[in-house]
């Protein structure tokens, strides 16, 4: 009996979490939300902005993350001619050791997409993050208007 409990209280703290990501501007605006892991285990969430997030691994790394809207250019580079793309975003990570910080790598991903980076490669291969790498769920709501 115990059992079905905690699948309760993990599948309600589940979706509450999930329900604070789809939280719709008044106006309708989708924003973008990044919730990051390492071994299962939340580390942190945010909204991007213009600047570099930080977060301090478990192996005491202090890494960066920007997590950046695709570009109309790079849309048209990439994908010239075609009509319909899944939307995407430029995910930087940074070195943040030091005074300025070191661009380590960046890549593209869909901006609703789970990506796993870690030294072995996956998503990209990031050497500093070790094992067991850093887990990147992102997520871009659709907002749909129901009211007058």
């Amino acid at each position: 009996m115990p059992y079905r409990m905690i699948l309760t209280i993990v599948f309600f703290s589940y979706t509450q979490t999930a329900m604070a990501a789809l939280d719709c501007k008044s106006d309708g605006s989708r924003e973008q939300v990044v919730y990051a892991s390492a071994a299962s285990e939340q580390i942190t969430s945010w909204k991007p902005g213009a600047g570099i997030h930080k977060l301090t691994l478990n192996n005491h790394f202090a890494i960066g993350v920007k997590v950046e809207e695709a570009s109309a250019e790079y849309y048209a580079k990439r994908f010239g001619q075609d009509e319909y793309v899944p939307e995407l975003v430029k995910i930087t990570f940074y070195d943040m050791n030091t005074d300025r910080p070191k661009e380590l790598t960046h890549t593209w991903a869909g901006a609703n997409s789970v990506q796993l980076f870690n030294a072995i490669g996956n998503a990209d291969h990031v050497l500093e993050l070790a094992e067991p790498g850093l887990t990147l769920n992102l997520i871009k709501q659709v907002c749909v208007k129901v009211g007058v």
